[in-house]
């Protein structure tokens, strides 16, 4: 005999119903194949899964973004651009 799987939130048994309806399945079948992939992925995709924080403010990551960028250009030597053009030719073929 199985052991059931109690589901208690609310949110995860809509994804796991959401996932049931995309892979034409039942709930719990769909539970079991995510499960599997997951439990067959490289450890190291899984610990970066693990690790990464909810997406929640995308404000302030566009924020932490931008910053970083105005830092990486701080750091650049003065004149410093991305102008190629010296690389190509007047018909816009590399030199």
């Amino acid at each position: 005999m199985t052991e059931p799987l109690i589901i208690d939130s609310d949110e995860t048994l809509l994804l796991a119903r959401r996932l049931a309806e995309r892979l034409g399945t039942t709930p719990g079948d769909a539970v079991a194949q995510a499960l599997r992939a997951y439990d067959e992925m490289p450890a190291a995709a899984s610990a970066l899964l693990r690790r990464r924080p909810p997406l929640r403010d995308q404000a302030a990551l566009v924020a932490k973004i931008l910053a970083l960028g105005a830092a990486a250009r701080a750091e650049l030597p003065p004149g410093t651009n991305s102008d190629h053009s010296d690389l190509y030719d007047e018909d816009g073929l590399p030199r």
